[in-house]
């Protein structure tokens, strides 16, 4: 049998306590699928997640005796969730499905872990590991992940069929673990049922379609999709896909390449097409407020070519805004090392700059005999206008000064 060092697993307290009071007479409990498959390949560690013999109900009264918090969301699907000292751990009950409908299954418990493996979609997530490290893989997924392939397990129409999130998860791993093509009669029966995403709930689109946005290689899987069709059901209208892939070019500060850059990246410009990607998708306020900003600035935005300009770009638009803006603008433009260097350039310039603060405020100009009202708001933006062609340099007496300018003209 193959193994895998675990060490930094079982020192951990929390999950050796777990182990500890899952430990039946005849029952099993193994870590599965993301977590196995990522330390294989030396990857950051993904949550961790259990599988194990037992029953949800039974799962559920051990958690419960030994006073640890649960969710119980998914127990109709065999899945516990138990939280310890902040970590959350996923265990979940060996199963078959008995009926699926695309969308749900309804399933019956099992102790056989190769029934399991069968119903899981890809070799790759099918890989379990018993506390001693000892790896257990039913379908070549170790083989699979070291060589980059994405391969379902048995009949790809029925694993697609069974779920047809697995279309959107196909992708997904391909932008994350792929390093050969993927199989073409793979991808013509992911085309042939993608009209069945609609059936999918807008939630579960958005949690997969924005793992796939957040890989640093999903120009790659978004190509495919486009070729294939399939990203017409996820984002109406035209989509420039050109704009992903120099966003993922921009290697060299990867770490301000966020998803509300990509997803605005990839959005349509037509304002139909996007309010129509927008709804369909139910992003959150905090989404849709994030990426308006960005559509509503990025008509506005020049990158100057003077310290000065970006200066007042900076203080205009704000650190975070102008790097975002700066990043989706560079997008524009056919790639070369200068034009590069130039936006990193005004990007690291802008980080380390103390942006400069208006020396006055609405009470100096109701200080100044205004009254309250509109007229405050408008002689203020005056003044700071003024303010800032004048290179910030004005203080605040001069400010107040302007001021009263401003009223007598």
């Amino acid at each position: 049998m193959k193994t895998i060092n675990i060490k930094h697993w079982t020192s951990d307290k929390d999950i050796k306590f777990l182990f500890s009071i899952l430990k039946k007479e005849k029952e099993e409990v193994r870590f599965i699928g993301g977590c196995v498959r990522d330390l294989i390949i030396k990857k950051r560690d993904s949550d961790i997640d259990l599988a194990t013999t037992i029953v949800p109900i039974q799962v559920l009264k051990i958690l419960k005796k030994s006073k640890i918090k649960t969710l119980v969301s998914g127990i109709s699907h065999g899945t516990v969730i138990a939280f310890i000292n902040k970590k959350k751990f996923e265990i979940t009950t060996l199963r078959k499905d008995i009926k699926t409908d695309g969308r749900h299954a309804i399933v019956k418990y099992t102790g056989d872990w190769v029934v399991d493996s069968q119903r899981r979609d890809f070799t790759i997530n099918a890989i379990s590991c018993d506390f001693k490290g000892g790896l257990y893989d039913y379908h070549n997924g170790i083989d699979d992940l070291k060589k980059g392939k994405i391969n379902f397990i048995g009949d790809t129409t029925k694993r697609i069929k069974e779920d047809y999130l697995r279309i959107l998860r196909f992708f997904r791993f391909y932008a994350y673990y792929g390093k050969n093509n993927l199989k073409k009669t793979d991808l013509k029966i992911c085309k042939d049922c993608s009209p069945f995403l609609r059936k999918l709930s807008a939630e579960r689109i958005y949690s997969e379609f924005k793992k796939i946005l957040e890989s640093d290689y999903s120009y790659r899987a978004l190509n495919l999709m486009k070729k294939n069709n399939i990203l017409q059901y996820i984002v109406f209208g035209k989509v420039d896909l050109k704009k992903i892939e120099n966003l993922e070019k921009f290697h060299i500060n990867k770490k301000f390449i966020n998803f509300y850059l990509k997803l605005c990246a990839l959005l349509p410009e037509n304002i139909g097409s996007l309010n129509k990607t927008i709804k369909f998708l139910k992003l959150s306020n905090i989404t849709i407020k994030k990426i308006s900003k960005i559509f509503f600035h990025k008509k506005k935005f020049v990158l100057g070519k003077t310290k000065r300009d970006i200066l007042k770009a900076a203080y205009i638009f704000g650190k975070d805004l102008f790097i975002d803006l700066a990043i989706l603008d560079y997008t524009k433009h056919k790639k070369n090392s200068v034009n590069l260097k130039k936006y990193i350039k005004a990007i690291n310039l802008v980080k380390k700059l103390t942006l400069p603060k208006f020396p006055i405020e609405g009470k100096d100009v109701l200080n100044s005999s205004i009254k309250p009202g509109p007229l405050v708001g408008k002689i203020l933006q005056q003044v700071e206008k003024w303010w800032i062609e004048n290179d910030f340099k004005p203080n605040k007496k001069e400010c107040i000064t302007k001021i009263k300018k401003f009223i007598t003209t």
